[in-house]
């Protein structure tokens, strides 16, 4: 943020506390409205929880915050990766059934180690 004008895709985090981060998601000359992406220890929630809150409450009552982490991180997504290509290996007709389910079963292995 460059100036006091709050702008969509800016984070906020209530003062005084460790709350939920939440993300602007619409400007007018009033308000600001905000959608809360996190739970209070940070953990990305998918909630719909929308607040509409005045531009001087906005000031006095939040503080900025960085972007929460996403959920998953790039070797999550190569874990599930290999899981569907292994799938895909062993259903394909000229695929080998083992080495798919070889492919499967360690991308899964992988996902549950990492969560």
């Amino acid at each position: 943020m460059t100036d006091d004008t709050p702008a969509v895709y800016d984070h906020y985090r209530p003062r005084g506390d460790d709350g939920p981060v939440y993300r602007v998601v619409g400007v007018d000359a009033n308000r600001a409205t905000l959608l809360r992406l996190t739970d209070d220890e940070g953990n990305r929630e998918a909630t719909g929880d929308l607040r509409y809150v005045d531009r001087d409450e906005l000031d006095t009552a939040f503080h900025p915050a960085d972007n929460p982490d996403p959920r998953f991180e790039a070797p999550d997504y190569l874990a599930g990766l290999m899981v569907l290509a292994g799938v895909a290996v062993a259903v394909h007709p000229a695929g080998d059934r083992v080495s798919g389910a070889i492919l499967a079963l360690g991308g899964g292995y992988l996902l549950w180690r990492r969560h």
